[in-house]
């Protein structure tokens, strides 16, 4: 075996740290020698094949200039050596990465790096265009009429995304986070039929935003959202009586619209929308065209006698029936309900109409075509709450009318 000659040198270019052989009663170390600079640095170790090892090691670094690695020694140096290799490709210095990396961290509170930053990619990454979220409402509002999608269907997209975009005023969409949503949800404190319909409308906003690109399609914004089911309503109706003393209270311009509920059964946005010549286009029928229509659908509903009576004394001051806003609409019903001392109840004379006019004819399809509801939905809210003498009592309210005032219908005839 080859006799080893102390002092051993090792040299990477013009670089060389030796390693010198000390034996002591205590045993035999070897130290590790180099310079930086004019300053002599020693290390210790009982192991020649350690002291080898480490030798190399500074001697590669003096060689590249690396003094702050050759200053460490151990764990450390294995620690600083990995975190150089893991920025290389960046060229950032060591004390900026960290420097940064404290800052986020301090603004994540204890959340971790990666995951922000995944979050980041998902919602930013590559192909994600910046869209703010009122452009972003506007556009598919736009693109929904274009479309031709029903009026109602858009007035009520427009509504419910119109609180959204409120709500987030300086946001673009790929900056939401599944956690600003649930707030959102939390401040309306809707009951379940109303935040499922926001729950649905967003949903379509939030497909919409991902085939635009201005939200990635790895992200549900709506996964902390839950569908509520709530206790069934149940349908309320007006006697005859209240209807009498309603109308009797109600102010002549209001009165035809309560009439065209309680007779015809039209809900509430399609009597805002209805226009006297929907009433005189087809003598006997009231025309609810379909974009004017819930469901989005055509459909007549018969005059009824008293029904003409009501609208032969209705004061025209225009196209539509009821010529003044929606606010004003809801306002003058609920004082012809306070003037008659009745507590109003929400959609309960479109809900006597087809009570009574089921009583009536015992008729589910034919009712159900009249009211532009399913047969099912008259089957199951609708059936035995009314008596037929009831009914023929409900259908009879008509105003005092002077002789020479004429019904709809038999103005229509004389033509």
């Amino acid at each position: 075996m080859k006799r080893v000659r102390f002092p051993i040198v090792v040299k990477r270019g013009s670089s060389e740290v030796k390693i010198y052989r000390d034996c002591k009663p205590k045993g035999t170390y070897y130290r590790v020698v180099y310079y930086l600079g004019s300053k002599r640095h020693r290390l210790n170790f009982s192991d020649l094949q350690e002291a080898t090892k480490e030798a190399e090691a500074k001697a590669s670094q003096l060689s590249r200039g690396d003094m702050d690695a050759v200053q460490l020694s151990g764990k450390d140096r294995l620690e600083y050596g990995r975190a150089k290799d893991a920025v290389k490709e960046f060229a950032v210095p060591l004390d900026a990465v960290s420097i940064e990396y404290s800052e986020a961290r301090k603004l994540l509170d204890g959340v971790p790096l990666i995951d922000a930053a995944r979050f980041y990619a998902r919602h930013h990454g590559k192909g994600i265009k910046r869209k703010s979220v009122g452009l972003a409402v506007e556009e598919m509002i736009e693109r929904k009429k274009a479309k031709g999608v029903s009026k109602l269907y858009v007035d009520d997209l427009q509504y419910r995304l119109g609180v959204f975009a409120k709500a987030f005023p300086n946001y673009d969409v790929n900056a939401i986070a599944p956690d600003d949503v649930v707030t959102f949800f939390d401040g309306l404190k809707l009951s379940p039929r109303s935040h499922n319909n926001f729950l649905c409308a967003l949903r379509t906003f939030f497909r919409f935003a991902q085939k635009h690109d201005w939200l990635s399609k790895e992200v549900d914004l709506l996964s902390r959202v839950e569908k509520r089911n709530g206790k069934p309503t149940p349908v309320e109706i007006f006697m005859p009586s209240e209807l009498g003393a309603l109308l009797k209270h109600a102010s002549p311009q209001i009165a035809p619209c309560i009439a065209l509920a309680a007779f015809a059964g039209l809900r509430a946005e399609e009597i805002l929308r209805l226009e006297w010549s929907d009433v005189e286009r087809r003598p006997g029928f009231i025309e609810v065209a379909a974009h004017k229509a819930k469901t989005a659908t055509r459909r007549i509903v018969p005059i009824a006698d008293s029904l003409s009576r009501w609208l032969a004394i209705a004061p025209r001051n225009g196209e539509r029936v009821w010529p003044h806003s929606k606010a004003w609409y809801f306002e003058a019903l609920r004082n012809a309900a306070a003037s008659a001392d009745i507590t109003w109840k929400q959609n309960a004379l479109r809900h006597s109409f087809i009570s009574y006019r089921l009583a009536e004819t015992q008729n589910i399809n034919s009712v159900a075509l009249e009211a532009g509801n399913s047969p099912q939905m008259i089957f199951r809210h609708y059936r035995e709450l009314a008596t037929p003498e009831q009914a023929r009592t409900w259908f009879t309210i008509a105003p005092e009318t002077a002789a020479n005032v004429l019904p709809i219908s038999a103005l229509k005839a004389k033509r």
